[in-house]
């Protein structure tokens, strides 16, 4: 999984994994209250200066990540933007199809926007904390601060069976593949139909195998993980709050300006 190994690899692994959870939650909380295409797209900058400057992530790494929610939110954003109109309505743009005017107005584009640089900057303040934190640190932070241990345990466990599902997909396509199986149109889609219904029987017993080796262990419910040597992190903390000092400003800047 390419966060984990950017997460490992990170300046930031060493440092103490609540304040690098209180930035980021206090980051997207924000901008998730304000709501405004300047908080979103200023959240999404600063962030991704701190992935790059503070954690050592390269910036082609992290523009990497943002293209894959990038297709979801095109897609999402669109459906919001584009509506049905009378035929004597005011738009910016419209087709005309069986009596109504299909297209968007100046609202729709402003109400798709927001939703779009809103979520880019969630996104990114996500993303900072999943490049610069490895699984096991973030559930040894919701354990310090009493997250249930059941939910801590269930995001274990079924974070580790993401790796079996996907070894599993992944051996049966390089099986598939060997076999001529994606050579056309036709022969890929009988292949994935394949791949879909086989894969997740073989995950689940490769699961129940994975499951039954804890047991022989010792596994009793709970999963015990040594606290790393971590660093303070105290600077979080204020970096915390003057992010959200910024968000504020910007979201108080458009407002006046707007």
């Amino acid at each position: 999984m390419g966060t984990d190994r950017w997460a490992y690899q990170s300046r930031l692994r060493r440092t103490d994994p609540l304040p690098k959870l209180a930035l980021s939650m206090a980051a997207l909380v924000v901008c998730l209250c304000c709501g405004s295409v300047g908080v979103g797209l200023a959240t999404l900058i600063g962030m991704g200066a701190l992935i790059t400057g503070l954690g050592g992530v390269p910036l082609r790494v992290y523009l990497r990540f943002l293209s894959i929610p990038l297709a979801f939110l095109v897609i999402g954003c669109a459906t919001m933007l584009v509506r049905s109109y009378p035929p004597d309505a005011q738009v910016l743009a419209a087709l005309p199809l069986g009596g109504r005017l299909w297209g968007f107005d100046g609202a729709a584009l402003a109400a798709a926007g927001r939703v779009f640089c809103t979520a880019l900057g969630c996104v990114g303040a996500m993303y900072f904390l999943a490049l610069s934190t490895p699984i096991t640190d973030l559930t040894l932070c919701l354990g310090r601060l009493h997250v249930p241990r059941l939910m801590v345990e269930l995001m274990e466990l079924i974070y580790r069976f993401i790796f079996v599902l996907t070894e599993t997909a992944g051996h049966i396509r390089t099986a598939q593949a060997s076999r001529l199986g994606y050579q056309s149109a036709g022969r890929s889609l009988h292949s994935l139909g394949l791949l879909a219904s086989t894969v997740f029987l073989r995950a689940w017993r490769k699961a129940d195998r994975v499951y039954a080796a804890l047991e022989s262990r010792g596994y009793a419910g709970s999963l015990a993980t040594l606290p790393g040597d971590y660093r303070p992190g105290r600077g979080l903390y204020l970096l915390a709050l003057a992010a959200a000092g910024v968000q504020l400003a910007v979201f108080w800047a458009e407002r006046r300006l707007l």
